[in-house]
């Protein structure tokens, strides 16, 4: 810090001369003609004059120094203050007088404003911890619509550091239509990162007198994901309840009925024995429908080995002889999962894959590679195609004849239970459709 000198104009400094002056002169005049009314020697009146003189001086001189003293520290003091520099303090001469109780209450702000400033830095380091660790996407627009503040969670959607995206234009990374948008609206968005489901939150703060715009940006899909997968649950726990409970009497009845029917039928009871075995086969294939949706609400916990990628695949490829399967990965690759429930994965998804192709000949490509701490498997077929997206994931949904609407659901239910995700997309290389399972190489 550079200390400052008292300023040129000593307006101060002059005055408090002029009243010395005032105060000292006259007397000094009226003592001289004293003297010389009396007859006293001139030596004596001259040595008297050159006493008075070299005194006022030294008075002037010293008050003069002690004032320039006390302003340039006070000067100093506040200057620090100004320059956010709590550190320096003012020291007392002893003599506790005016200067000293301005001196102490300097001291005091300093203290108070050095201990302000530390609470603030501490709460600044807090919230920029936070903002650079929580999941959610931060980005604060200014007034001129650039990018002020970005934290990860926000480079992470743009695939950029936090530092390439500052200064970037709101247009250039649409962003308009989030920040014009309904606040708290939850919305389906594509990011460079990819598309998924986020809740877009916004508020304003003021700095510097311009209002700027803060952006939060959370990715809701696993959490409406899980919500819809409890819902589901419920659901079908109270179905195959109240429905079992329905058939279970339905179907011994009329078995029961059965028996008790003679031997030798005419034509009537021959229709009636056709109606009860009707009865029976429709309520234990609809016992057996409805129980296989409760393989979604038992589904256990996996209890995660370390597998090879490579032996997984080739486990189940021997239950679809009829279909060619091409393994388009060679090099072993470890994870940590479950092996028998991402066999059962790996059954759903090439059984799919396998009816959606209507010509035998064509086969399905399965290629598994390593995305940084993730291992990625994708199953492509030369099908039609994903018919409706929307749908994929519903139970009781299916577009195949005979179809449970359970496979795929159950397929993401067991991806996710091994911290990892399960989607389908179609092919940009022509018809067909990729599903791909992306799940830790060691799960937490």
């Amino acid at each position: 810090m550079t200390l400052n000198s008292p300023p040129r104009t000593h307006s101060l400094q002059q005055r408090q001369t002029r009243l010395l002056l005032i105060a000292s002169v006259p007397p000094t005049l009226i003592l001289l003609i004293t003297l010389w009314s009396f007859g006293v020697s001139g030596y004596l009146i001259a040595l008297t004059a050159l006493t008075l003189l070299l005194l006022t001086g030294y008075c002037m001189l010293t008050a003069r120094h002690r004032l320039d003293t006390h302003l340039t520290t006070v000067l100093n003091l506040v200057e620090s203050l100004n320059q956010q520099e709590f550190s320096l303090r003012g020291k007392f001469s002893g003599r506790h007088d005016t200067m000293d109780t301005l001196l102490s209450q300097i001291n005091q702000l300093a203290e108070t404003m050095q201990q302000q400033a530390l609470a603030v830095n501490q709460h600044q380091y807090l919230i920029n911890t936070i903002l650079r660790n929580v999941d959610v996407a931060v980005l604060a627009v200014n007034a001129r619509q650039q990018v002020a503040f970005a934290n990860k969670g926000a480079a992470a959607l743009y695939q950029m550091s936090p530092a390439q995206l500052q200064h970037q234009s709101a247009a250039a990374l649409n962003l308009i239509p989030l920040l014009n948008g309904q606040n708290r609206q939850v919305t389906e968005w594509r990011f460079p990162a990819g598309q998924s489901r986020y809740q877009i939150m916004s508020d304003h703060y003021f700095e510097q007198g311009q209002q700027h715009t803060l952006l939060f940006i959370t990715d809701v899909s696993d959490m409406l994901r899980g919500e819809t997968h409890k819902a589901w649950k419920n659901l079908l726990r109270v179905l195959s309840h109240e429905i079992n409970n329905t058939l279970t009497p339905v179907a011994s009845l009329s078995q029961t009925l059965r028996q008790l029917l003679p031997g030798e039928k005419d034509d009537a009871l021959r229709e009636v024995d056709g109606g009860l075995a009707m009865i029976e086969e429709r309520a234990g294939n609809l016992k057996q429908f409805i129980n296989s949706y409760r393989q979604l609400t038992q589904l256990p916990d996996p209890e995660c080995i370390e597998v090879e990628i490579c032996a997984l695949v080739r486990a189940v490829l021997p239950l679809f002889p009829q279909r060619s399967v091409t393994l388009l990965s060679k090099a072993p690759l470890k994870i940590q999962a479950d092996p028998a429930q991402l066999q059962q994965l790996l059954i759903n998804t090439l059984k799919n894959a396998d009816e959606a192709m209507t010509d035998k000949h064509q086969a399905i490509d399965i290629h598994w590679q390593q995305d940084h701490n993730s291992a990625e498997l994708t199953v492509s077929d030369r099908g039609s195609g994903i018919t409706n997206p929307d749908n994929l994931f519903v139970p009781f949904y299916s577009t195949k004849s005979g179809g449970s609407g359970i496979g795929l659901m159950l397929c993401r239910q067991i991806a996710q239970n091994h911290g990892g995700e399960y989607t389908l997309c179609d092919r940009d290389d022509g018809p067909g459709c990729i599903a791909t399972l992306s799940v830790p190489l060691r799960k937490n």
